[in-house]
């Protein structure tokens, strides 16, 4: 986004510097075009010469004053010994010479104009008129330098005019993207009648759209779910009247595996029912002494590994509390710690780490197991994912657990993330903000 500010505030800025410079331009145009023809002016320095050396000082001041108000400027007059009929002319009219400063001439010097008048008996006269200063008395450096300083300050004002709406469209996007279903664009950036305005309404109906789909699939589903276990429990009891009363000994092996299919089933079932309630679950939030707590769910893990010889330990001391849903965070730890130990295998070793970095508790979760392959290392949060990899092979899981963890954190204002360790294995990161 850096780069498309820069761009249009190139464009705009490029722009601004053609209109003014066609200004500018046509300013010039506009002075020289203002300028006095040499005739008229020559016309006017003979009479003006002929009224002096014929009636004198008087009628030559009267005379000049009806001349500037016609010409609408000022007219000094210099016999040719130098000295003035009428006023002088201003000191910084002469051309400036500073021993620090290139030699150049003034302002008034450029835009005034220069008549050689004949009197009588062959006296020479020098008339010079200077229009009056409403164009030509501004500086041109002034002129161009006020003239960047606000093409600068116009460019960066109308580059962010129009940026700014596709920056904040942009951050409703990233929001609604990593899964806060409840990001719209805000209406005073939808009431607006532009193009920027109907893509944040479209925006918004979109969200809209999407947000109703997944809350009617997940709805179905935990329907579906919730319905599917009553015939379940119907067929457990058929089952068990089969064993009991009906079957053979040949035909009781062919029953038991029906059972442990149907307890699946019914595990599948439930592990669905869990991962529907969690978008509309109410989390119970309490302040969490995070060391104990931790401790505990390790305690309980290593207790149940320890006939596979698998090692879990904990290390960090920070921080000491966070605020979130004991009961909900226990079951997104242990999906993942049970998941390190069961790709960790026999003799195994988990390690448990508590971090603190700018008000954010970081817990990583580490084995030495196969690891992910990096391109699927998003997708293992994905509902029902399982690859072919030996990570997922075999597993006898239904790819519903870390999706749990993950829904469960960020109910939680969290992330979780993974990442393959250089030195073998997979490194989960949970990331919660402190109380």
């Amino acid at each position: 986004m850096k780069n498309t500010f820069l761009r249009v505030f190139l464009v705009v800025l490029l722009s601004n510097i053609v209109v003014v410079s066609i200004g500018l331009a046509m300013v010039q145009f506009i002075q020289k075009r203002n300028q006095v023809s040499a005739d008229l002016l020559g016309d006017v320095g003979v009479q003006l010469v002929a009224g002096y050396e014929k009636f004198g000082i008087t009628s030559l001041q009267e005379e000049t004053k009806k001349a500037e108000k016609r010409l609408s400027g000022t007219i000094y007059l210099y016999q040719e010994n130098g000295r003035p009929l009428l006023k002088p002319l201003p000191r910084n009219f002469k051309e400036q010479n500073t021993p620090s400063v290139t030699t150049r001439p003034a302002a008034d010097f450029l835009h005034s104009q220069f008549i050689q008048v004949i009197g009588g008996n062959n006296v020479q006269y020098l008339l010079i008129f200077k229009p009056n200063p409403e164009i030509s008395s501004l500086a041109p450096e002034a002129v161009v330098g006020f003239s960047l300083l606000g093409l600068f300050v116009s460019s960066g004002v109308l580059a962010y005019w129009l940026l700014g709406p596709l920056l904040k469209l942009q951050r409703v996007a990233r929001s609604f993207g990593q899964g806060d279903m409840t990001a719209r664009v805000e209406n005073k950036l939808a009431r607006r009648s532009d193009a920027v305005g109907k893509l944040a309404r479209e925006f918004n109906e979109m969200a809209v759209r999407i947000d109703t789909l997944l809350s009617s699939k997940e709805r179905l589903m935990r329907d579906v779910s919730h319905e599917l276990r009553t015939p379940l429990a119907r067929i457990e009891v058929a089952l068990t009247i089969a064993e009991d009363k009906y079957a053979t000994e040949a035909q009781k092996g062919y029953l038991s595996r029906i059972r442990t299919e149907l307890h699946e089933l019914d595990e599948l079932i439930g592990q669905v029912l869990t991962l529907s309630r969690l978008e509309a679950a109410s989390l119970i939030k309490e302040e969490m002494d995070l060391q104990e707590w931790l401790s505990e769910i390790v305690a309980d893990v290593s207790f149940e590994s320890q006939l596979k010889g698998i090692s879990v330990s904990k290390i960090g001391r920070t921080p000491k509390t966070i605020l979130g849903d004991p009961l909900q965070l226990r079951h997104a730890i242990e999906n993942v710690l049970r998941n390190a130990c069961f790709y960790a295998g026999c003799n195994g070793v988990i390690e448990v780490e508590t971090q603190e970095k700018a008000g954010t508790a970081f817990i990583y979760v580490r084995d030495n197991g196969p690891g992910v392959s990096d391109d699927k290392l998003e997708k293992i949060f994905h509902a029902f994912y399982r690859s072919s990899e030996a990570r997922e092979a075999n597993s006898g899981g239904f790819g519903v657990g870390l999706t749990i963890s993950q829904r469960i954190i960020r109910a939680h204002k969290g992330q979780i993330m993974a990442r393959n360790r250089e030195e073998g294995g997979l490194e989960v990161c949970f990331q919660l903000p402190i109380a």
